[in-house]
């Protein structure tokens, strides 16, 4: 019945699986190609990399560097008069003046206490010293400004020392000059004081949640794709890094490493098939013996609860439980075994999506978060940027840690598996550790595996399922209370009872799948509402952005009127 099944999924899939594996590999092949003869052969930089070199802190970077540096950069204009920052505002990013100029004002000063011009750069002490703006920087005249984020600014003085030294020492003579000519105002003023949602957000956040896993329900076979492309990107990404900091160029990593994923993928596909089809009838009986194991260990423990329980003997409570374990046991090679694999099989093609998902994140997430950030105002740009890489940080914490936790209770389930001498212990540790991202059911269905496994090999054996039942206890603290703080640490920022209270709701919306996905959407929108709170009542910014509108029009209509 197996081997059956999955031959009639390889006559489906398997030439379409086959021509598709082979020419994305011939079209990754030939863009690598042309890729490496464009980098032998350039002689001379784009436009806007010789203007980010004609900032005097960039002129020492290698060609490769200020394309690394170019992806992380977001250019902004401003009109003359309009404010960049203001003084005592959370600073997020360092501005690097490609051309124009800009003053700095202090509070209660009307004229400015200096000027920067092109080449120059601000906002840096901000970011060093994790405090608040010291004095407001305004265009003097229309200028272009390159913006680099708190977190890219950090990265870049880490791997590039003669940037970190430059930038230190101008920080220090702005120390000086501002510690001798102006009263230095106490770090308790200058810090901000923590943001907290308030109800109104709070029931937007919940209500948004509950809206978007209704959404997702109906489109679970494009949400699924997506979900494991975001696994498979932050697996890739830091790889993709390196070998940019090497040399090579953004695209190639994201050739390269997605053409040796799809390889990967189908190698195992060729090398897995031929096993499982001569395995089939071998794993066919193993699963039936399985289930029959199963099913005598819950007749024992229904009998036993019976003999406990003397009420239960009139409910026929027992017998009717046990009768449709063992009519699902006994007929399901026949009724569900069939269905389960094609069922399976129909979300190949789905998820045949996720690498080309991940080659272009890969590729062109840089260009897609400039993209973005384009269209906002410049008065919320900083908040703006705040908010992608926080999304970005709670996704990638999250994701990683799902995988880095699986990696460590596979390991230690395995080991623990294979001291109790219950076999196969990699694969039960691997399946067990899987399906515990599915909060409550998933460990629930991995321990009643393990112990229909163990009941079969050993039967009678209560000090082995004592110990299983220990095993998985010791593994559910550890997760809990080791792993996650470890691991995720509080990235997530849920408290406990909201966490209780949404996988009810996401269960209740959306099933199994809404308790998978409820967790990482609820931080996710909660990171959205909190900021686009802070944003849409933040009165100051929301005047910056009128004031800077009517500069705007004011410059638009210049010369119009006779």
């Amino acid at each position: 019945m197996l081997a059956a099944s999955l031959n009639q999924i390889w006559t489906v899939y398997g030439y379409p699986l086959n021509w598709l594996n082979n020419n994305i590999l011939k079209i990754i092949i030939k863009k690598t190609n042309l890729m490496l003869l464009r980098y032998f052969r350039r002689n001379k930089e784009p436009t806007h990399l010789r203007i980010l070199r004609d900032v005097p802190l960039f002129s020492g970077l290698q060609c490769h560097e200020l394309i690394t540096l170019d992806s992380l950069l977001h250019q902004r204009k401003y009109v003359a008069n309009e404010v960049i920052f203001d003084q005592d505002e959370e600073g997020q990013a360092i501005y690097f003046i490609l051309s124009g100029k800009v003053e700095i004002f202090r509070k209660n000063r009307a004229e400015p206490i200096a000027s920067l011009d092109t080449g120059e750069f601000f906002g840096e002490r901000a970011l060093l010293q994790n405090v608040s703006r010291v004095a407001q920087v305004r265009a003097a005249e229309d200028c272009v400004l390159a913006v680099l984020f708190r977190d890219d600014f950090l990265s870049l003085l880490h791997t590039h020392p003669q940037i970190a030294a430059q930038i230190t020492e101008h920080n220090s003579l702005i120390n000086a000059r501002v510690q001798s000519e102006f009263e230095v105002v106490s770090p308790e003023v200058l810090s901000n004081p923590h943001n907290t949602p308030g109800i109104i957000t709070w029931a937007g956040i919940i209500a948004s949640t509950c809206l978007l896993l209704l959404i997702f329900k109906n489109i679970l076979w494009l949400i699924v794709p997506f979900l494991l492309a975001f696994m498979l990107y932050y697996l890739m990404a830091p790889l993709a890094k390196k070998m940019v900091q090497s040399g090579l160029s953004q695209q190639f990593a994201a050739h390269s490493l997605s053409g040796a994923l799809l390889l990967l993928i189908g190698l195992a596909v060729l090398l897995f098939y031929p096993l499982t089809i001569a395995h089939a009838a071998d794993w066919q009986i193993a699963l039936t013996r399985y289930l029959s194991g199963g099913a005598m260990l819950l007749e024992q423990l229904l009998h036993g609860l019976q003999q406990q329980f003397s009420f239960l003997n009139s409910t026929h409570f027992g017998n009717d439980y046990y009768q449709e374990v063992r009519d699902f046991s006994e007929h399901f090679s026949d009724k569900y075994l069939a269905n389960i694999v094609f069922g399976l099989a129909a979300w190949l093609p789905s998820l045949l999506l996720a690498p080309l998902i991940s080659f272009f994140l890969l590729k062109d997430g840089a260009f897609l978060r400039k993209m973005v950030g384009n269209t906002v105002p410049n008065a919320f740009f900083e908040k703006t940027l705040y908010l992608f890489h926080a999304v970005d940080r709670t996704a990638r914490m999250y994701f990683l840690g799902l995988i880095k936790i699986a990696a460590l209770d596979a390991l230690l389930l395995s080991l623990a598996f294979w001291i109790l001498g219950i076999t196969p212990a990699l694969v039960l540790g691997i399946l067990v550790a899987v399906l515990s991202w599915i909060p409550y059911l998933g460990p629930l269905a991995g321990f009643a595996i393990v112990m229909m496994v163990a009941a079969s090999n050993d039967p009678g054996n209560l000090p082995l399922y004592y110990s299983i039942i220990g095993v998985f206890i010791t593994m559910r603290i550890l997760d809990d209370f080791v792993f996650l703080p470890m691991v995720v640490g509080k990235s997530l920022k849920i408290h406990p009872l909201l966490t209780i209270m949404m996988f009810l709701v996401g269960e209740s919306i959306a099933g199994v799948p809404g308790l998978m996905l409820v967790i990482p959407l609820l931080a996710i929108v909660m990171v959205l509402g909190e900021t686009l709170g802070i944003i849409l009542t933040d009165k100051r910014l929301q005047a910056r952005h009128k004031f800077a509108q009517k500069l705007r029009w004011q410059a638009a209509n210049h010369g119009l009127e006779k």
